[in-house]
Order: C-alpha cells, then structure tokens, then sequence
C-alpha cells in the first residue's frame, strides 16, 4: 500500500512535493491537507507509509502533530520527513521524534528527489497488496483486489461486492478492511469502501457516487467529502 500524506500549508509547495513524488512513482496515492486535525483524522482513518509535514503549520506546530502520530500505533516506525525553514531544529525533530529526514524551505528538487526515492525504492513503502485474506469460521477467502468492487456493512455484517460474487462475513469491521485494502479502496459513507477502479460518475450536486455493479447510487457522507475532493481530484 503506497501512500502518503503530505501537510503543508502553503499548496505551491505541497503541490510542488506531491509532484515530485508522482515523477518518482506515478502509483503512489497521495493525500495533502494543511491542517493538523485534519492530518491526525486521515492518519487514524487510512495507514499510510510516510508523512511529509511542515513545522510550522498555521494552526498547530509540526513537531506536536508528529508526536500525535507517533502516538498511534501503527506509526511508531512510519518514516517522518519535516519540511523546515529553520535547519537549526532538525536536531530536535531527530532526538524527539526520531524523523527520517528533513527538507528545508526554499528546497532543491536534486534534494527532495533523492530523499523521497530512497524512501519509496529501498523498501521503505510496502508493495501494493494483491489478496485480501479474510477468515470466517473455517473457512478463509483470498479475495482478488481488483476484482473488488465496493464494500458495504449492514446489520454489523460486511458484504464484499466482487466481479464474480458476493461475500458475507460477520467478523470484520469496515475500519479494519481499509487498512488492509490497496490504494484503489476509498470510504466514502460510514457504510462504504468502494474501488475508484468501478467509479462511473459522481454526482457533486447530489453528493452521489455511481458504482459499476451497483443498482442505486452510494451516497458521500458528509464527513468523507473533502477525503472524496483530496483524492479523486
């Protein structure tokens, strides 16, 4: 799963990064906000592989968000890389928060480049997974992501929606499959994940999302909207 959040509040520099990265490796998915709330929401919502974050945010400091993350347990080792204008503290983000690296504003591309492709080629960023294995009492179902078309729990019961049937299961939650879920799966209502893969249209006046396969319709949550914009611009 090769994702990344970048948290920058300046978007000529955020964009500028996300840039480099796609020149690097176009399959990366890549979520950018400039708010720590916001950032601290998707980290707990979607497991990324490394966080790209600006030390001064406008409102909240950079080295209390990466200490937030840090306090989630599944990013005790994910690679840090603060973007800084003042070098001088890169000691600090080393010993507090034991960062990977740092870029300092106004920024080199030979620098960045050769900082972000040591992270996604070295192994750093896991390769993109192609089974999803799910157990149900005895029996353990190795479903083809690709071949997943959305989502949907109903009744404390998950359906999983492929090309060739549909699955149900009782022992999941839809928090739990996102995190095992390639970077094709968004969560666009608290009742589904879909593969941007089958996404049709959408439907920005009626907040509707049109899947392949799917009779009605599946509505964008309120909450997932701007997750929805960040991702499928």
């Amino acid at each position: 799963m090769s994702k990344i959040l970048i948290v920058e509040d300046e978007p000529i520099i955020a964009n500028g990064l996300a840039a480099m990265i796609n020149s690097i490796n176009s399959k990366i998915n890549i979520t950018i906000t400039g708010y720590a709330k916001e950032a601290l929401k998707y980290a707990k919502d979607i497991n990324y592989d490394v966080f790209l974050l600006d030390i001064q945010l406008k409102d909240y400091s950079g080295f209390e968000l990466a200490k937030e993350i840090r306090n989630i347990n599944n990013y005790k080792l994910t690679p840090i890389v603060f973007i800084t204008a003042v070098p001088t503290r890169e000691l600090m983000a080393f010993k507090e928060i034991h960062c990977y690296d740092y870029i300092v504003k106004p920024f080199k591309e030979e620098t960045v480049k050769t900082i972000l492709e040591t992270i996604i080629n070295y192994g750093v960023i896991k390769e993109e997974d192609t089974y999803l294995k799910l157990k149900q009492k005895e029996y353990t179902y190795f479903i083809k992501q690709d071949e997943i078309i959305y989502i949907e729990s109903q009744n404390r019961k998950i359906f999983i929606s492929t090309i060739k049937e549909r699955i149900e299961l009782s022992t999941y939650t839809l928090s739990q499959l996102l995190k095992e879920l390639n970077t094709n799966f968004i969560q666009c209502h608290r009742g589904y994940i879909v593969n941007i893969n089958y996404i049709e249209k959408i439907d920005k006046g009626n907040n509707d999302i049109y899947i392949k396969g799917a009779e009605l319709p599946i509505s964008i949550g309120r909450k997932y909207r701007d997750l929805i914009r960040s991702k499928l611009k």
